[in-house]
């Protein structure tokens, strides 16, 4: 199950493609989402606040590579679906069975995040490992960036300039590394802490990332020449 919370609203997705939008404070469901429903296990959901509209833009990821656009207002009560998405993929998994077979285990997530409001960073199984950013207006890959990995969790920093620059995407693997990528230069580094995969990996502040296994949690210092 994966949750997501802004301020009292948590969104929470099943195993079963279903997502919930809950009231904390009151402690009641508002309402359940069932367009993901019946196709894969929901891998994440992300947000970005509308400031010019006092609204929400927000994303679901199932595991089947599909990704749902969202709008909403601020109250959660009033949730509009605006756009599908869907990357491509070869018609195996990596353990050679078929999509048939729904065999998610094996399959990497399907994982994406808000980069602004008009571009999107996404990194799932595909033809190639990559990076892939999706430009919502022209609704085009305009960019990808290489990995020599599936990715199991990643996180993109706000460390920023006008230009993006120094802006750092932090990508966590079940080979237990922990890559940072230059989002402008495709550049990275790669660090071994963690003795099982990375299942979470988040920035914390400007200069932090936590990263989580099993049973593990780490806390990394980001410094930035």
């Amino acid at each position: 199950m994966f949750f997501f919370f802004l301020a009292i609203i948590s969104l929470s997705g099943a195993s079963d493609g279903s997502v919930a939008i809950s009231n904390l404070a009151q402690g009641i469901v508002l309402r359940v989402l069932n367009e993901h429903r019946g196709s894969a296990p929901i891998c994440i959901i992300d947000s970005k606040q509308l400031l010019e509209t006092n609204s929400y833009m927000w994303l679901i990821a199932s595991h089947d590579r599909r990704v749902s656009l969202w709008k909403s207002n601020q109250e959660f009560d009033l949730c509009q679906l605006i756009d599908w998405l869907t990357f491509s993929a070869p018609s195996f998994a990596p353990d050679g069975t078929t999509h048939e077979e729904n065999n998610w285990q094996s399959y990497p997530p399907s994982l994406a995040r808000f980069i602004d409001r008009n571009l999107l960073i996404y990194i799932g199984y595909g033809i190639e490992k990559s990076i892939q950013i999706y430009n919502l207006d022209t609704k085009q890959i305009i960019r990808t960036i290489p990995l020599n990995q599936w990715c199991s969790s990643f996180d993109l920093s706000n460390i920023q300039t006008d230009d993006n620059e120094n802006r750092l995407i932090a990508i966590g693997t079940k080979d237990r590394l922990v890559q940072l990528k230059d989002y402008t230069q495709g550049t990275f580094q790669d660090f071994i802490g963690n003795s099982d995969s990375v299942l979470n990996i988040k920035f914390l502040r400007k200069n932090l990332l936590i990263t989580t296994s099993t049973n593990e949690i780490f806390v990394w210092k980001v410094l930035l020449n």
